[in-house]
């Protein structure tokens, strides 16, 4: 239950450039994406994490009663790392020119002038303390939103590595029933069908891709057949969108199998709005909610 894939900046230019062949109109974001994705990608090789080990019974207990192995704030971060990250993605967005940009570079200006505490709403992010960013949005007129995307995306890099790390405990411990990340709890971004019909979800927080049910709401845990249905994207045959009758809620689905191209699951997500859209028009909700 590893999550051993890995990617390059060239994998993820080359993923971008296939997508902008099918989204032209999106050319742009996808632009931007590529730049972030590529910085993180690249900061994935400079972190200085130290590596987890799970006690034996505690590891038995998890996985025996389903738990996660990790609450969220058990993760590690390389806060250095992450800071570097903090204004290679600030400046990404600044040059980018969209309607973050005036907002961004106000982020980045006031913390190269230490008026913002990068490191402090790294600690009171993976604390789900919201009080940092809120003192900040009243303090100086930020949108507290765009300042948690840009910590979180700052991050990233370090949980996808500590959850790759961590999940090698997983890999002798059998199948995982549970609709919910099996390193951090979280929620499923994205599912993927893959090779001989094989689905897989794809955590929204740390990036862990494990085995799922092929007919399975993640978000209730319905497998009833007559509630559970999918709608396909007109013009698109890799992509979907799951649904289920019972719960309201949806997740965006690539067919693997349906392509040729290179699959990088945060891509897909990011660069398909308009199923959000379309399927959200219809009553569904996504059940990603916390990480978008």
């Amino acid at each position: 239950m590893s999550n051993t894939e890995k990617f390059t900046p060239d994998d993820i230019k080359q993923a971008v450039e296939d997508m902008k062949k099918i989204k032209p109109e999106y050319a742009s974001m996808l632009e931007l994406y590529e730049k972030i994705f590529s910085a993180q990608e690249s900061s994935k090789n400079e972190l200085k994490l130290d590596e987890f080990i799970i006690p034996a019974d505690r590891l038995k207990l998890k996985i025996d009663e389903q738990f996660p192995l990790l609450t969220i704030q058990e993760f590690k971060y390389d806060a250095v790392e992450a800071s570097k990250l903090f204004s290679e993605i600030c400046s990404i967005l600044i040059e980018g020119d969209n309607e973050l940009s005036s907002t961004v570079k106000k982020i980045a200006e006031l913390a190269g002038e230490k008026k913002i505490d990068v490191e402090k709403l790294f600690s009171s992010f993976i604390n789900e303390d919201e009080s940092a960013f809120d003192d900040i949005e009243k303090a100086h007129e930020i949108d507290k939103q765009a300042l948690a995307f840009i910590v979180f995306n700052s991050l990233k890099p370090s949980f996808s590595v500590f959850s790759r790390n961590a999940a090698k405990n997983l890999e002798k411990t059998g199948v995982w029933e549970k609709g919910y990340c099996p390193v951090c709890g979280s929620s499923p971004e994205i599912s993927l069908f893959e090779e001989n019909g094989k689905r897989f979800m794809v955590c929204g927080f740390c990036g862990h891709k494990w085995p799922s049910k092929r007919i399975y709401c993640p978000f209730c845990e319905n497998s009833d057949h007559e509630t559970l249905s999918y709608i396909e994207i007109e013009g698109e045959e890799e992509h979907r969108a799951d649904v289920c009758e019972k719960c309201k809620m949806y997740i965006k689905t690539t067919d693997v199998k349906k392509t040729t191209r290179l699959i990088y699951p945060p891509l897909e997500y990011q660069a398909t709005p308009y199923i959000d859209l379309m399927i959200e028009e219809l009553g569904y909700t996504s059940g990603n909610i916390k990480n978008d």
